[in-house]
């Protein structure tokens, strides 16, 4: 008997101990989050690290100690106590954003992050591996195109703005964006072969075709239909067909047109 009553005020003194640490905790947090309000980051900084030592089973510190050392970050400065904010700040939005994957607030920090401290190589890779668990999400499709592009990386960039299409493929935006990239390829840093730079203008022209299919008159991919017309008349050789892909380019541009003066009675 006496053991089970030992053992019964062991476990009330446990639950007592553990309710003063959690309301420990939550007076800590308040501290805290009245100093990031007030835009004392290293003071919040520790406060939410403090938390953290209470109760480490609080499910946003890690996001609230990411956030403080992304304040404390300066862009550009190379200094190893700054590259440490960032750093401290991209395995702490991580550790979050594995126990609450679908806040996207917390997701584009952290890609602003990555790209301010010049760590797109790094932020690439993440997305990686978080769509190995997550295939379809559309949001992190997008991240990394848009990396890529920030990259460099023409090619990549372009295989992941057609999977946004494959993935969004009742989007008119998805297409749209898919033929501009096409276009800006072709129009500012075409490649040298002329069979590839026909191919890419062809899929441009599809991806716009469907975009306007999708929503009706779409102003801005009309305009690029005609542009890219235009781009393909450039390189063709035979003057009868030239001619013919300048006039398909203006019946585009006289669609542009219409569009925009109806928009405007409206």
């Amino acid at each position: 008997m006496k053991k089970k009553l030992c053992l019964l005020l062991a476990l009330i003194l446990s639950f007592t101990v553990a309710a003063c640490q959690r309301i420990n905790a939550r007076v800590k947090l308040r501290e805290a989050n009245d100093l990031y309000k007030q835009e004392r980051y290293g003071e919040a900084l520790q406060g939410y690290e403090r938390v953290r030592k209470i109760d480490p089973s609080f499910p946003d510190v890690d996001r609230l100690i990411g956030y403080s050392n992304i304040a404390l970050y300066k862009p550009e400065d190379t200094t190893p106590a700054n590259v440490k904010y960032a750093d401290t700040a991209i395995q702490e939005l991580q550790l979050y954003l594995k126990k609450r994957p679908t806040d996207e607030v917390a997701r584009e920090a952290l890609i602003n992050l990555f790209l301010n401290a010049n760590k797109t190589s790094q932020a690439i890779d993440y997305f990686r591996n978080y769509l190995k668990d997550h295939p379809s999400d559309l949001n992190a499709v997008k991240s990394i195109a848009t990396l890529y592009a920030k990259q460099g990386d023409f090619n990549e960039a372009l295989n992941w703005y057609q999977k946004i299409t494959l993935l969004d493929s009742q989007n008119p935006e998805a297409f749209y964006t898919y033929g501009v990239v096409l276009y800006e390829k072709v129009a500012k840093n075409p490649p040298e072969d002329m069979n590839e730079r026909l191919a890419y203008i062809e899929r441009g022209k599809a991806a716009l075709q469907k975009a306007s299919q999708l929503r009706a008159d779409y102003f801005e991919a009309v305009v690029y239909m005609n542009l890219l017309f235009r781009e393909q008349a450039k390189v063709e050789l035979d003057p009868i067909k030239q001619q013919e892909l300048i006039a398909q380019a203006e019946v585009w541009r006289n669609k542009a047109v219409a569009i925009n003066k109806a928009r405007k009675k409206k």
